[in-house]
């Protein structure tokens, strides 16, 4: 069964795609494979370029998957050998164990991994749709955990 958690930020300080990518750089240092899910085209290129340049002293090796850019065998076999996708509708990937859900929305395929992970920042835009998607997980039959993170510095 998937097991989901739900990383809960303060409003003050914290980003949400920063704090993905921390999440992003910890998993793939412990060799589990992944998939990002946005919102959108947009957001998903805006993640790209935050993994490009998040850290001076980190490389995290991705590759965007959309059935636009993933027309070709070549394009096709480049993504499945990344460790890290990032997309914004339903990946063609069965390899990926975690998926880090930066969409407002619980997508349909997360059953298709073995973890996800729910970024939250707690805003009153956000609440709604959060507690939305708790519900969603529940009505699958998940009992989702939830982890308050403390602000970190630097």
């Amino acid at each position: 069964m998937t097991r989901v958690t739900f990383y809960l930020l303060d409003s003050q300080g914290q980003n949400a795609e920063q704090f993905a990518c921390r999440l992003i750089d910890k998993a793939w240092r412990g060799g589990l494979p992944m998939h990002i899910h946005t919102f959108d085209e947009s957001s998903c290129k805006s993640m790209d370029q935050l993994l490009w340049s998040w850290r001076e002293d980190s490389f995290l090796p991705h590759g965007i998957v959309s059935d636009i850019q993933n027309s070709t065998p070549e394009s096709r076999l480049l993504v499945k050998q990344s460790p890290i996708t990032l997309g914004f509708d339903k990946p063609l990937l069965e390899q990926k164990r975690l998926l880090i859900n930066l969409s407002p929305e619980v997508p349909s395929f997360f059953k298709n991994f073995s973890r996800v992970c729910e970024v939250v920042v707690q805003n009153p835009d956000q609440k709604a749709v959060s507690r939305a998607k708790f519900r969603a997980y529940r009505q699958a039959g998940i009992e989702p955990e939830v982890h308050n993170m403390p602000v970190l510095s630097g």
